[in-house]
């Protein structure tokens, strides 16, 4: 752990990589807004602790603190292009800036994620962004740092002076799991859980496994979500599911399950409820009287019966039960949405699952 000015910190490294879960935000620091609280610039500023991982002696991967070095290096293309084409002086001076900051050679110093990077690169190297790239939280924060520069006539000197007394609270991360860390960070954050999880994955070198499953069913994320969420639900006999914490089921059953199969053959257990989840999205059934349900319990907006669906679903394909059982619990559920669109005081979708489920065992 070592205290260390932030734009020297930038100046010294030539490689700042990031992490491929972690997001540009709207939680982005406008450095100008600091100055007014301290014009004279008498008192050094300390913007907390960032969290990165030594990969060389010049090199680091971001854990924590994405936010403030992207903004940092906003705001010093903002002073570039504010005060280009004004002296021969200024023209060095803005050589010297994207060669210290900004730039490892012909390579961007700062290493984003594939979607910021696109936004990124086309910032630093005055490329045309489209109407929605324009409405990124990069783009605005550069939008407000060229007006203040302008409105208020900053001086470049005077924005460096401030930038000197800009501190961090460097802590290298070595040894720690940094996805486990970053998502301890930014808990309270919406983070992307998709990302994280297969980042896990990655890490135990199947995510090529877990990539078909994405590819074959779930070409919308959304769909993707809904379907880990409805497995867990029926898993862990969850009330009530987080999809904030949806990284966390995922290590919980995974990690569970191992103690008891190899990674494989997770993996093959949940394409299978995959396939059968992506029936049950698509109305994807040979059987008309299957279809008809299915057709009438969507009709419903049944989305929360889903979870239970796939349960029985899955009884069904196994054998455990038969297809005029599967057919009767299916019709009693749209049944049963129907009366709840009518009805607001129509029993609990939890005791019709009781009596579903002492139906089976009677059947």
């Amino acid at each position: 752990m070592k205290t260390v000015n932030l734009l020297e910190f930038l100046n010294n490294t030539k490689d700042l990589f990031t992490l491929d879960y972690a997001k540009c935000d709207s939680k982005l620091v406008n450095f100008l807004d600091l100055m007014t609280e301290d014009e004279q610039f008498t008192q050094k500023i300390d913007l907390g602790i960032m969290f990165a991982e030594r990969k060389s002696i010049d090199q680091y991967t971001i854990v924590d603190g994405l936010n403030r070095i992207l903004s940092l290096s906003l705001l010093l293309h903002a002073v570039c292009e504010c005060y280009k084409k004004t002296t021969a002086q200024n023209e060095k001076a803005i050589k010297t800036i994207r060669k210290k900051y900004l730039f490892n050679g012909s390579k961007l110093k700062l290493r984003l994620g594939e979607k910021d990077s696109i936004i990124y690169s086309k910032i630093i190297n005055g490329e045309r962004l489209s109407g929605k790239e324009k409405q990124s939280g990069m783009f605005q924060l550069l939008h407000n740092f060229w007006s203040q520069i302008k409105e208020e006539k900053l001086q470049a000197a005077h924005i460096f002076t401030m930038l000197k007394k800009i501190y961090i609270t460097l802590v290298e991360t070595n040894g720690v799991s940094r996805r486990n860390l970053y998502y301890k960070l930014n808990s309270s954050r919406k983070l992307n859980q998709i990302l994280l999880i297969e980042d896990y994955l990655k890490e135990m070198g199947i995510s090529q496994f877990w990539n078909n499953i994405q590819n074959k069913y779930f070409s919308k994320e959304d769909d993707l979500i809904l379907f880990l969420k409805d497995f867990f639900v029926t898993k862990f006999n969850y009330k009530k599911f987080n999809a904030d914490r949806l990284y966390e089921s995922f290590i919980n059953y995974f990690e569970t399950m191992l103690q008891y199969l190899p990674e494989d053959a997770i993996i093959k257990k949940m394409k299978h409820s995959a396939a059968l989840y992506y029936d049950i999205l698509n109305v994807n059934f040979h059987s008309d009287a299957v279809k008809n349900a299915f057709i009438n319990i969507k009709k419903a907006s049944g989305e929360d019966t889903y979870a239970y669906i796939l349960e029985i679903y899955e009884d069904f394909t196994d054998g455990s039960i038969s297809e005029s059982t599967f057919i009767e619990i299916l019709n009693t559920i749209a049944e049963y949405l129907n009366n709840r669109k009518i009805s607001e005081n129509n029993i609990s979708f939890n005791e019709l699952i009781q009596y579903l489920n002492a139906f089976i065992t009677c059947k």
